[in-house]
């Protein structure tokens, strides 16, 4: 019996995917004030995100540094007399001294040393034991704190890169829970992980145990990320969806606009820690108010519920209570009889189909690169001779016109030929930077390609979302989630260490990459003015009809 019913029930289901709910969710956004509702519920938590990911620059501030010397240090000298005296060259960093007899430099006081200094062959270096920090340009850091530099700088990224580890692994593993469990359970767990783990790490005092909550607040901000951007776009049609989608990045912008006055205005890593931790109690009010999926709550055959969010049963044109009471058990029972290699299964659904699989790397390249390219350029600043403070304020300032950017671009053109230009022109500042002087005049030109570079990502963002059906569209946003995450992971090591070389490398790669981009995007659809498919079969059905088309055309 039941499995005679099984295919007319997804048949009926299906039907009012398509076109009831699409009425029913448009009569909603009609309601602007509702709609304004769920961009802040959705958005908002993206401001947490923003301050987390480019906090490292001002926790992990690298200030000039070389070895302290004890013995002088005891005789109160001052910094500036001990560099002199210690540190071969004049270059802001040194991880070596002199191997001078410092017990008679004490004695004989400065103007002694100096002239002895003067005058005699100099000894062999020897490594630091230990660092004296200018504090003048940066307050207390972790580095400062655990002396993440020299030898181990890789450490000092390595902070920056495990929040991208925890994104990369929350990215895959709560889309695939949030499209088993539901968008609004993900999001509440998402969110408790995340007001716990941001205040707890300023007040860590190891750093292997800070690494660790890192690793957390990573693994959260991914959750409460990649879960409210697929419910903002659930919850609209396509005749706000553009809006909303590019919107909602903005809150990102804001984030960076806070850091670096959050950062001037306290005097020790750990004052920022908390000065970006605690506002993200207000989570609660998300974690009462946001509302489920229901396109979500429908392909999980809980129609009641569905209903309920969109105001009358009647609006998914179902008039039959048993029929709801029945489509609700049975997504019950489903999921009572399915175990956790859903994860796998639904992962490999992604792979499915050739046009599938295609879409699916293309994407995951796209958000590699918008990701690489982002982080490399805010975290570049140290590299262009900049005041840290000024150039992430301005990262923010300058983000908020290429998020909107694409509002008017889309309404005219489509989403393909508006991403391969954008990515095109973010390529172009990249290379024309070589030929400019460092500092502000590398910096100003570097924003036009950021404007560009934000706005493309906003595109591609939107895109990949009418790319996939909603059975796996959220198993898609999670895993492009996780493999963008390999920007950040990578950005850190780029920057610190490649950028040390010769400071226009990361720049330059990102001008090559955002030309490739361009070019993978010619190899995917247009999905302007298209319903959002909510099935695997319904996109096989829809690329046989096309094959069809095209057969008859040719015949």
């Amino acid at each position: 019996m039941d499995g005679q019913e099984n295919p007319k029930n997804n048949n009926m289901r299906s039907e009012m995917d398509s076109i009831t709910l699409e009425n029913a969710l448009e009569k909603k956004c009609k309601n602007h004030a509702w709609l304004a509702w769920i961009l802040f519920l959705t958005a908002s938590p993206v401001f947490f995100n923003s301050v987390h990911l480019a906090s490292y620059v001002f926790l992990g501030g690298n200030p000039s540094f070389f070895c302290n010397i004890p013995e002088l240090s005891a005789a109160n000298w001052t910094k500036e007399q001990i560099r002199k005296i210690s540190s071969p060259g004049e270059g802001r960093e040194s991880c070596v001294h002199y191997a001078w007899n410092y017990s008679l430099f004490e004695d004989w006081g400065f103007d002694g040393a100096l002239r002895y200094f003067n005058k005699m062959p100099k000894p062999d270096v020897v490594k630091c034991s230990s660092y004296v920090y200018d504090e003048d340009s940066f307050h207390q850091t972790i580095v400062t704190e655990w002396d993440l530099v020299c030898d181990d700088l890789p450490l000092r990224s390595t902070v920056q890169s495990t929040v991208a580890i925890g994104k990369f692994c929350g990215a895959v593993f709560f889309g695939l829970i949030s499209d088993r469990f539901g968008r609004k359970r993900t999001f509440i767990f998402s969110a408790i992980l995340y007001m716990i783990a941001g205040p707890s790490a300023a007040f860590l005092t190891n750093y292997a145990a800070f690494i660790l909550f890192r690793l957390l607040i990573g693994l959260a901000g991914s959750g409460v990320y990649d879960t409210g951007y697929t419910l903002l776009l659930e919850l609209t049609v396509k005749n706000y969806r553009a809006y909303v989608g590019n919107m909602f990045n903005v809150a990102f912008s804001f984030g960076l606009m806070y850091l670096p006055l959050a950062a001037y205005l306290t005097n020790n890593w750990r004052q920022l820690q908390l000065a970006i931790s605690i506002p993200m109690f207000l989570l609660l009010i998300h974690c009462w108010f946001m509302p489920e999926s229901p396109r979500w709550l429908i392909t999980a055959g809980k129609l009641e519920k569905a209903s309920h969010i969109l105001g009358s049963v009647e609006r998914l044109g179902i008039n039959d209570p048993e029929q709801v009471s029945h489509l609700n058990s049975k997504g019950r029972s489903d999921s009572r009889s399915e175990n956790w290699c859903f994860l796998f299964k639904d992962y490999l659904k992604l792979f499915s189909t050739f046009e599938l699989a295609k879409r699916t790397l293309i994407c995951y390249y796209l958000w590699f690169l918008g990701n690489l390219y982002y982080y490399l350029i805010a975290l570049s600043g140290s590299n262009f001779d900049v005041n840290q403070y000024i150039y992430m304020g301005l990262n923010g300032v300058i983000e908020i016109p290429g998020f909107l950017l694409p509002l008017p671009l889309l309404t005219y053109f489509g989403r393909k030929s508006c991403g391969i230009v954008l990515l095109i022109i973010s390529g172009i500042p990249m290379f024309v930077i070589l030929m400019l002087p460092q500092g502000w005049p590398v910096m100003a030109v570097t924003f036009i390609g950021r404007l560009a570079g934000a706005a493309a990502n906003g595109v591609i963002m939107f895109q990949t979302l009418e790319l996939f059906p909603t059975e796996s569209r959220n198993t898609a946003m999670g895993s492009c989630l996780t493999m963008a995450q390999l920007g950040p992971l990578l950005a850190p090591y780029i920057v610190d260490i490649l950028g040390k070389k010769a400071w226009w490398i990361p720049t330059t790669l990102c001008g090559s990459l955002a030309f490739l981009g361009a070019f993978c995007l010619m190899f995917l659809p247009e999905t302007k003015n298209t319903p959002l498919l909510d099935t695997i079969n319904e996109m096989k059905f829809l690329e046989k009809k096309a094959a069809c088309k095209d057969s008859e055309q040719i015949s």
